[in-house]
């Protein structure tokens, strides 16, 4: 009789349900693994009869067949050799599952051992629903399951203790897994990027356009001559970003298992692509419905240094996700959805050297070389940009200019402080007064749309917050148009 264990395959950065379903039956021996499996998954047989025989169990010399349920539903991956492993033994009679429903994912190496794999933790969400199932994963899995989910599994270290413990075993207890050094990577970024918020000099307004840009998630445009500190601002921005949430540092957390990476749980991702990136690579898309950097920074922050070196067709792309904080795609009848809610900030050149506002007049560009820098940015998208910061280098020496009083550690905790009094999205035009807004109107609406407003009430908000005052007047609406870049 056929058995049948759950497990999962991976489909955009969300784990789909999928039945294990083994049948051992006479015939001529040999395995067949049907279900539209790719290569990975048709590859499973050898590694499977390996780790069998490898734990000491043997190979069943019969006719065995794999059906991988739902059959429309493209299968990758080697997350079903534990599965498919555990059918095999049960329906041979080596394993004994009486009544018991069970849910298994992991890749087999020859030996036996279970080995985790990319998007461990999304593919195990789904399983996590049906709690009468007995769980085994790999054990790092396991464990960051865990930690994101506050879930309890099984965490397995080979086939033969997977079968032990349907035995009736107990369970063996592991020592936490050593990292896979990404999260190490990401912060080392961090600390060689980007400098505390206080020791830079010459650029006030910029660093108070950080904290605005911070508390209220409004996307941010460093423009200037190269040297100013426009990288140096942006990597900065991330690390006054607050913690993650536990919600959010789950949802970070399963994003990035999909990339088979680990989350630097619980701060906010990081992500800083070249400008050689392409729409598939920006938003997601490609034969396999991928995400692409803007699901990767959700929650975090995105970089995009030089934006006018990008290609115009991949910033074009930014309209919709940037408003609707997700990115919607349909290829060849299939849907998908991924998350965006990243902060995007962009760095740029005026032109292609960089001085086009220089009082000298130094700006040698031609004409084409200037539709290289940001300001050949096409209007939506510089729009949508709440914030516009035009840098310029100081008059004196750096080195004699006075540091900031705001640490980064201190910068962290006012914004937390002033997002958790943030009104909600669409209620900050009701903190700023209707008078004072249609006077700005009257001298302003050539120069602002209608977005712009919201972005303008917003910074008003925001900077009132900064100031310690509840009530957001004219000096507050001053400052939101410099920032907003309409004076």
């Amino acid at each position: 009789m056929p058995l049948s264990i759950a497990s999962s395959t991976l489909v955009g950065i969300r784990g789909a349900p999928v039945e294990v379903e083994v049948d051992v039956a006479t015939g001529i021996p040999a395995v067949r693994i049907v279900g539209l499996p790719d290569a990975a998954v048709g590859e499973a047989r050898e590694r499977i009869r390996s780790a069998i025989r490898s734990s000491g169990f043997t190979w069943p010399a019969r006719r065995i067949t794999v059906n991988l349920a739902p059959a429309d539903l493209r299968k990758s991956g080697g997350s079903f050799d534990l599965a498919i492993a555990l059918g095999i033994l049960a329906a041979s009679g080596q394993l004994r599952l009486a009544s018991r429903q069970i849910a298994a994912l992991g890749e087999l190496a020859l030996d036996g051992r279970v080995r985790d794999v990319p998007g461990a933790l999304p593919l195990a969400l789904p399983l996590v629903a049906h709690h009468e199932r007995t769980l085994l994963l790999p054990v790092e899995t396991a464990v960051q399951l865990g930690a994101h989910a506050g879930v309890s599994a099984h965490g397995v270290a080979t086939l033969r203790e997977a079968v032990d413990l349907l035995h009736g075993a107990a369970p063996v207890v592991h020592r936490m897994p050593a990292s896979s050094g990404v999260a190490d990577l990401h912060s080392q970024e961090d600390r060689v990027l980007a400098p505390d918020l206080s020791s830079i000099r010459g650029q006030p307004m910029a660093t108070r356009a950080l904290l605005i840009s911070a508390i209220g998630r409004l996307p941010l445009l460093l423009e200037g001559p190269p040297g100013v500190g426009k990288s140096m601002l942006a990597h900065t921005l991330h690390g006054i970003l607050p913690d993650l949430t536990s919600a959010e540092a789950t949802e970070v957390g399963a994003i990035a298992s999909a990339a088979g990476r680990r989350s630097p749980v619980p701060r906010p991702p990081l992500r800083t692509p070249h400008h050689d990136l392409t729409v598939a690579g920006l938003i997601g898309g490609g034969p396999r419905m991928t995400p692409g950097e803007l699901t990767w920074a959700h929650r975090g922050l995105l970089i995009l240094d030089e934006i006018g070196e990008f290609r115009r067709d991949t910033l074009e792309a930014l309209r919709e996700p940037l408003e609707r904080q997700v990115v919607r795609l349909s290829r060849a009848g299939r849907s998908e959805q991924f998350p965006a809610a990243a902060l995007l900030v962009a760095t740029g050149n005026p032109c292609g050297c960089g001085e086009l506002d220089s009082l000298d007049g130094s700006c040698l560009c031609t004409p084409r070389a200037r539709r290289h820098g940001s300001l050949s940015l096409s209007a939506p998208i510089r729009d949508r940009f709440a914030l516009r910061i035009r840098l310029g280098r100081p008059v004196t020496p750096i080195s004699t200019l006075p540091t900031g009083n705001l640490t980064t550690a201190a910068a962290r905790e006012v914004v937390a402080t002033a997002r958790a009094a943030l009104p909600a999205e669409g209620e900050t035009s009701k903190r700023v007064d209707p008078m004072l807004l249609r006077a700005y109107a009257r001298g302003h609406t050539d120069r602002i749309s209608g977005r712009g407003w919201e972005h303008l009430a917003t910074i008003a908000c925001v900077t009132g917050l900064l100031g310690g005052r509840e009530s957001f007047g004219e000096s507050e609406l001053a400052e939101a148009l410099h920032f907003l870049g309409a004076r």
